[in-house]
């Protein structure tokens, strides 16, 4: 006994087809920026929508849109479902096959409509089109995808297996028990079955479709917080998340452990207050103040307070983000201890240097010298042996001997040189 004719079990599909386009809209929306082929799919059940309002129109509109274009629409839709698929997983793949399908799928629904009218034929002309393409989404998902996606791929393929099992079921069923009407409206019981079955498998698709898109999601997530995790513990920095609000510790790295000796438990929960972080606490209060005004500080200067109370110098950065909707500050702290003492002690050897050549005297410039006694004339226009002129003007000092020459002319009966 049939309990609902074709025209109402179309209508029901029509109106759970506008449920999938709004779900699959929903879907594009959030993630067109993200993924690739989400808009295919978006078309193809639009076009399965069509479709299926084409066909529940037959009678009322030329045959040529209610038979060739709606049929058309099935398969034509099922090709761009397969082609975002492809997209999706960011594969190229050539279609040029499916394009040559598709003409031929429209040449033989166009005999078997005008030229020699066959319900059956047509019927399986349909089921074979959407076999074709769906075994191709199908084998695609669990032999041509990458096999680190097909986790998060595989129900989808399952479903695109229960379309190709409905079109072989239905092929098989037209074969076996070919119908005596050419009037669609007229279908017995089994295609009416087939109808239903192809309506549930296109719910599952859009459930299962979502599905697939947010394990993507997921998985996105899971690598983004490893990858920001890896990179926040491994910075070589000191590294803290504090509640704007009340300034207790979220989390810290691992750099921030070794700078400040403190250990991990010791720190979450508590305030840099109660530990003592700043070694004065108006640069606390100076950088509480620039982060309300600019929202975040650029690579200041501080001195911080160990565990052990040494006191170091850090390059201070911080930023205000706001995470779960809840404003935290990010600080940065590069530990430059070592490079403060280093310049501090470039910085006293600069001064004893230049402390030392302030000391040194130099001789410069034109000196007035007598050419016969050669003495020197000073700033203030005496007259000075070349020797206390030299000793007054500089770091020289005398030691007094006689040349041969001399001793020669002035003491002739000494022999000075004499070996």
């Amino acid at each position: 006994m049939i309990f609902l004719d074709v025209q109402t079990v179309i209508f029901i599909n029509i109106i759970t087809d506008f449920l999938c386009i709004l779900v699959l809209v929903s879907l594009w929306l959030q993630n067109r920026k993200r993924f690739k082929g989400t808009f295919f799919w978006v078309v193809d059940v639009c076009f399965q929508t069509a479709a299926l309002f084409l066909i529940a129109q037959r009678g009322n509109i030329p045959d040529w849109i209610s038979m060739i274009l709606s049929n058309t629409l099935v398969v034509s839709g099922a090709l761009l479902g397969y082609m975002g698929l492809v997209r999706f997983v960011e594969k190229k793949i050539s279609q040029v096959h499916n394009y040559i399908l598709l003409g031929l799928f429209i040449y033989v629904h166009i005999y078997y409509a005008f030229i020699n009218p066959n319900l059956a034929a047509r019927n399986i002309n349909v089921s074979l089109g959407l076999l074709v393409i769906c075994f191709q989404c199908m084998w695609f998902i669990f032999h041509r995808a990458e096999p680190s996606i097909r986790k998060m791929t595989q129900g989808t393929g399952i479903v695109f297996g229960g379309f190709c099992l409905a079109s072989l079921v239905r092929v098989a069923v037209i074969l076996l028990s070919p119908q005596s009407t050419n009037d669609f409206f007229r279908s017995d019981i089994y295609q009416m079955f087939i109808i239903i079955t192809y309506q549930v498998l296109l719910i599952l698709l859009s459930y299962s479709l979502t599905l697939m898109v947010n394990h993507r999601l997921l998985i996105q997530i899971h690598t983004q917080e490893e990858k920001f995790s890896k990179a926040f513990h491994s910075a070589p920095y000191a590294i803290t998340l504090t509640g704007l609000d009340d300034g207790h510790i979220l989390e810290v790295n691992d750099g921030f452990v070794n700078i400040t000796g403190y250990h991990y438990s010791e720190v979450i929960g508590k305030t840099t207050i109660g530990l003592q972080f700043w070694a004065n606490s108006e640069d606390r209060e100076a950088v509480a103040g620039e982060l309300i005004r600019h929202k975040r500080v650029r690579e200041a200067e501080y001195q911080f307070r160990q565990k052990s109370g040494n006191i170091i110098f850090g390059l201070f950065s911080a930023e205000i983000i706001r995470i779960n909707d809840v404003p935290c500050v990010l600080s940065v702290i590069m530990d430059i201890t070592e490079r403060k003492y280093i310049e501090d002690e470039r910085e006293k050897l600069i001064t004893k240097l230049e402390g030392a050549l302030s000391q040194i005297k130099k001789l410069s410039g034109l000196l007035p010298i007598c050419s016969h006694c050669k003495k020197i004339r000073d700033d203030k226009g005496y007259w000075n042996q070349i020797e206390a002129y030299i000793q007054d003007h500089s770091e020289a000092e005398f030691s007094h001997g006689i040349c041969r020459e001399c001793a020669q002319k002035y003491y002739p009966d000494m022999d000075l040189y004499e070996s």
